[in-house]
């Protein structure tokens, strides 16, 4: 995907990128024993990709992409927001309680978003 048409990705998905990857390795008709001959790696490698687990790394990441015939980008799968995340600008002369309002605000927005991603939990900020 070209810049333009992810600029508003915060990460990357890694569930999502999981059920691809799972995916593409279904549509080669190469079962997890085959691939992990081919790329000399376990069973359970492969197989912790495919349930979300553990990705690839930058390396396996790549070799798996040629040996399915795709580009590193097909591979994985972005997250983007919900919601476009708001910029919380401080005027001049606005009171502080509204400033503070709109701060919370937009943490609350943040907490939602970094909450649906599964390395992150923001529950305890407040």
């Amino acid at each position: 995907m070209p810049y333009e048409a992810t600029k508003k990705c915060i990460g990357l998905d890694m569930n999502a990128t999981a059920v691809q990857i799972g995916k593409l390795i279904d549509e080669s008709g190469m079962n997890d024993k085959q691939l992990g001959r081919i790329m000399h790696l376990s069973v359970q490698s492969i197989n912790k990709w495919r349930h979300g687990h553990n990705l690839p790394d930058i390396e396996n990441m790549f070799i798996l992409s040629r040996i399915l015939g795709k580009n590193v980008d097909d591979l994985l799968v972005p997250l983007v927001p919900d919601q476009p995340m708001a910029e919380v600008k401080y005027e001049a002369g606005q009171d502080r309680d509204s400033a503070l309002c709109c701060l919370k605000e937009y943490a609350e927005r943040l907490k939602k978003m970094f909450n649906h991603m599964p390395n992150y939990n923001l529950n305890g900020i407040s």
